[in-house]
């Protein structure tokens, strides 16, 4: 009874091997014909190792041996994988796309003189997903750099429309300054966004990331040089005031894309010598409230000279490879992230992270016109979270 006890669990342990050996095989083959060839070699090894004499160990030492002679057959410098795709301008321009279906929702029933909020409501329902939908059929060809010039062009386009037609008093009474008519502002506002979206597609099929963001702070920038300018040339006529932002910063956008495409800017440098920039700006406003010039015009100069000075450091002590990772920059994290796309983003435990501003229309009212409401464009320039 003793030796019947013995040899029935060593036969049971010796078929429990030869199953688990024939499992573990055909495992492997599997693995082994859909291309996962290191975890099938990882298991016939393991066959060979754990049950040597059994009938999978002998298949297993075949199948390595294929297996290594197949590897000495192969290429020595195999073509590299494929980059995995790039979703940051699909995503942003459906975001913009949506906001300029909402704008298109409010401005559309002004243009059709609509009196009840019903219209303005239908506008809204139908013009985010409307949005939404045509950008998510266009972005998915888009590369970051096409997308971001697009949106930006649009954006930039209605602001252009806005401005034109206070500069040119369209609509409004001769000698009245900033009384445009309230329908001529949103229909050349229109015309403008649309013409820049036409525009950019038509032009802007190789630019590169930092190209795109060269040209939108350069935009930016030369907004700001002309409205500083204007004020430090005291120039006092709102015509020519209009005139002087939206030329300087028509200005500024040529330079900016000229400069991004010429000097190859990544997106990081452009963000980092914009960033030198901010900083020197902001300086000049503190000495100007320090030593309280006389005058708005010399209030202004300062600020002006060091936001100018700040831009030349920022060129002069970036370089390209500072600080962004391979592929993607500080600003397209923070433009595509959770956080806010506002210029400057901090939250706690992060580190500052310069973004894309997505300007929003919203409508104010108008003391001088009897509380007449018109649409303003915000630009929004820091985030904070804590």
């Amino acid at each position: 009874m003793t030796l019947g006890a013995v040899t029935v669990p060593s036969a049971s342990a010796q078929v429990s091997q030869v199953d688990s050996a024939a499992v573990l095989v055909a495992t492997a083959a599997d693995f082994e014909a859909r291309g996962a060839l290191e975890v099938a070699r990882a298991l016939y090894q393991e066959v060979v190792r754990r049950y040597p004499n059994t009938p999978g160990a002998e298949r297993a030492r075949a199948r390595l041996e294929a297996l290594e002679a197949s590897a000495d057959l192969a290429p020595a410098d195999p073509a590299p994988a494929a980059a995995p795709l790039d979703r940051r301008g699909d995503t942003e321009f459906r975001v913009w796309s949506t906001l300029y279906g909402l704008w298109l929702g409010v401005a559309v029933p002004m243009l059709a003189d609509a009196e009840g909020s019903e219209s303005y409501g239908a506008g809204l329902l139908l013009g985010g997903p409307t949005g939404y939908l045509a950008g998510r059929v266009f972005s998915r060809s888009l590369s970051v750099g096409r997308a971001r010039t697009i949106s930006w062009a649009g954006t930039w386009g209605t602001w252009q429309g806005l401005g034109w037609a206070h500069t040119l008093n369209l609509g409004g009474e001769p000698g009245c300054e900033f009384c445009a008519g309230e329908k001529e502002v949103v229909a050349t506002a229109l015309a403008g966004g649309l013409a820049g979206i036409v525009t950019a597609g038509l032009l802007s099929r190789d630019v590169t990331e930092g190209t795109a963001a060269a040209t939108y702070l350069g935009s930016l920038w030369g907004t700001w040089f002309g409205v500083a300018g204007a004020t430090v040339l005291d120039l006092d006529d709102e015509a020519a005031m209009w005139a002087s932002t939206l030329l300087v910063g028509n200005a500024g956008l040529i330079a900016g894309a000229l400069a991004g495409s010429r000097f190859d800017l990544s997106s990081h440098r452009a963000h980092m010598i914009s960033l030198g920039g901010l900083i020197g700006g902001f300086g000049g406003v503190g000495i100007a409230l320090i030593t309280k010039p006389d005058g708005t015009g010399a209030a202004f100069a300062i600020p002006l000279a060091t936001s100018l000075a700040g831009l030349g450091f920022g060129a002069l002590l970036t370089g390209e490879s500072e600080g962004a990772p391979a592929g993607e920059s500080s600003a397209a994290r923070a433009a595509s992230g959770s956080a806010s796309p506002a210029l400057l983003n901090w939250s706690a435990g992060a580190p500052l992270a310069v973004g894309l501003p997505l300007p929003f229309p919203t409508t104010v009212p108008d003391p001088e016109r009897n509380g007449r409401r018109y649409t303003v464009w915000n630009v929004p320039l820091l985030r904070l979270r804590f």
